[in-house]
């Protein structure tokens, strides 16, 4: 019975170290980023939506997105953007109270992660759920590989469930992006 209770201990220890280290592993990869450019997948409720994104922290994130509407995401460290350009029209949210206020700033992601004693994790991510006092909610995926940010859940505006994919991420990409919302007086 001694014997049993012993291995059980240092399959817990062990367990806790290998936790430890993947999260040190995804805290240098994330330390070290500071852009990333990739293609998406967006399911919400039975919506699928794709286009191509560049993140930059903190705080700034555009997101193109296919299809003949030409809507785009973009968000400005403070405001979200959700811009149609084939009606010429934009509609600003305030983030500072959603799980982008987190998602875009890698410091309160690192705090945040510093904070969690268990992540779960499926066949592809590893996954930290972060609840701050405020009732932001949002679950962060990293790839099981290479440690990188793949994505994200949230609950919309409409309080559905928005599962957020990245795909072929390419991180510290030279880039121009301006991150610009054009002037489209409607608000």
């Amino acid at each position: 019975m001694i014997i049993v209770f012993r291995i059980f201990l240092i399959l817990i220890f062990l367990t806790n170290i290998s936790k430890a280290n993947i999260t040190d592993d995804i805290i240098n990869n994330l330390k070290t980023t500071e852009n990333i450019q990739f293609k998406f997948k967006q399911t919400s409720g039975t919506i699928i939506d794709t286009g191509n994104c560049h993140l930059q922290f903190p705080g700034k994130l555009r997101c193109q997105y296919d299809g003949n509407e030409g809507k785009e995401i973009i968000v400005t460290n403070e405001n979200l953007y959700v811009v149609k350009h084939k009606f010429k029209r934009k509609y600003r949210y305030p983030i500072n109270s959603s799980p982008f206020s987190i998602i875009l700033d890698k410091n309160k992601i690192l705090k945040n992660l510093d904070k969690i004693n268990s992540t779960s994790s499926n066949d592809l991510f590893h996954i930290f759920e972060i609840r701050t006092q405020d009732g932001i909610f949002v679950k962060i995926f990293f790839d099981k590989k290479n440690k990188i940010l793949k994505g994200w859940e949230t609950i919309s505006f409409n309080q559905e469930k928005v599962n957020f994919l990245i795909i072929n991420p390419k991180i510290n990409v030279a880039t121009q992006e301006k991150f610009e919302v054009p002037n489209y007086n409607n608000f």
